[in-house]
This record gives structure tokens, sequence and C-alpha cells, in this order.
């Protein structure tokens, strides 16, 4: 049996005290004692229900409304965080695609099938010098090898961003948090440190299986943050 949550608790027993007044006051009023002390007892019962029903409409203003907006402000917040660690999760794909000398207009990082996805895996090599991104300060460029760009764009940031979104746990919803936890616990994000040495495979197809898998987890979010967190923020 499910049990009741705090908040469906809170109205059930709201519901009850008003039916106790309507009864009470209103629909028995009039009737002769059924047993002795009943109208002592039907006082007592309609002044506890008037109190919680006082008592709930404090909490409600004071608490509940000020939840909403609490969280309304935080999400809008969380909604542009979530949206940045999406980008940055993303580039593993863009990284593979250049890699792999691919054009990028050809696929789409939201429908791109995983047989693709490993063709082009295949095709690019993880220890290859990127010629168009590098690391380091625009003072003092440092040349990088794809891998290390996967590792840096898109792993370390996911992190930095996940750290940030987090401090707001008490707020977050947990199909929300599921989900990067989730991106966390992914194969491909506990392997990828490797990429921030050199490694002896000399292409992405070792890693192709778990990448795919870290991009339709990344998929999930993108969606979940483009519908359920944008809701949130609206008025």
């Amino acid at each position: 049996m499910k049990l009741l949550n705090q908040r469906q608790l809170l109205n059930l027993i709201l519901l009850a005290s008003i039916v106790t007044i309507l009864l009470n006051d209103f629909l028995f009023n009039e009737m002769t004692e059924i047993v002795s002390f009943g109208d002592e007892l039907g006082m007592v019962l309609s002044n506890l229900s008037l109190a919680y029903i006082s008592s709930f409409i404090f909490y409600y203003v004071v608490v509940v409304l000020k939840e909403k907006k609490d969280k309304k402000n935080i999400y809008f917040t969380v909604y542009e965080w979530t949206d940045q660690l999406v980008g940055r999760a993303y580039s593993v794909y863009h990284n593979v695609i250049v890699a792999s000398g691919a054009i990028h207009t050809d696929f789409d990082k939201k429908t791109i099938t995983k047989e693709q996805f490993v063709e082009l895996c295949k095709l690019g090599n993880p220890n290859a010098i990127s010629t168009n991104t590098f690391l380091g300060t625009p003072t003092n460029p440092q040349q990088a090898t794809y891998g290390q760009l996967i590792y840096n764009n898109s792993v370390s940031n996911v992190k930095a961003y996940t750290e940030r979104i987090f401090n707001y746990m008490p707020f977050l919803e947990t199909d929300f948090v599921k989900l990067i936890n989730r991106l966390h616990s992914s194969t491909f994000f506990l392997v990828a440190p490797t990429f921030l040495h050199q490694t002896r495979n000399t292409d992405f197809s070792v890693y192709a299986d778990n990448m795919y898998e870290f991009l339709e987890l990344v998929r999930e979010l993108d969606t979940y943050n483009s519908i359920k967190n944008k809701e949130l923020i609206k008025d």
C-alpha cells in the first residue's frame, strides 16, 4: 500500500476538518444527542477543526507560497546551468565528429544512430592533436589531443556544473537528480580520465558503446530540462 506524502496528508486532514465543521455545525446542529456528551464532543471536534484550518491557511501563505516563489527563482539558475551542462556534455559527440574528419552538418547529436556513431569512432584517433581547439588560457594556449579535449571540455565541466546545481538539492525534483546521477555513474564517465594521457588505442571504437550510452543520457537530460525544468520557471 502506497503511503501518503506529507502534502497529501495535510490536505486530507484539511478536508476532514471541513467535513467535520459542515456536519457538526450545520447538518447535525438541530438533531438530538444520540450519545451522552454528544454536543460537547461535537464542539471539541469543531474547535479542533477550525484551529487546524487556521493553521493550514497560515502554513500555506507563509511556507507553501514562499517555497513556490523560492523554487521558481532558483530554477531560473538551475535551468541555465543545466543547459550549460548539457552543452558541455554534447562536446563528446562534437569532438568525435571533428576527430573523424566527417562533415559536422551531416549528423545531428540528437538523432545520430548508434551505428553511425560507432563508424565515426573508428575514424577518430583520441591521441591526435587538435588543430583548432586548445587548452590553457588565451595568452598561453596549449595543444591538446582530442581525448584531452573530451575530458576537459566535457567531463570536467559536467562535474563542475553538477556541483553548482546540487547546491540547491533541497529544491530539486528527484527525477532530475536521478538523470544527473545516471550521467555520473555511466561507464564512459568513469573511464573518461584515461583520456588525460596517451592511450594505446588508435581510434575511439573501444569507447564507442559507452560514449553512445552517455550521449543517450545527455539527450534525456536535455529533454527533461527543456520541458520539465522550463515549466517550473513559467509564470
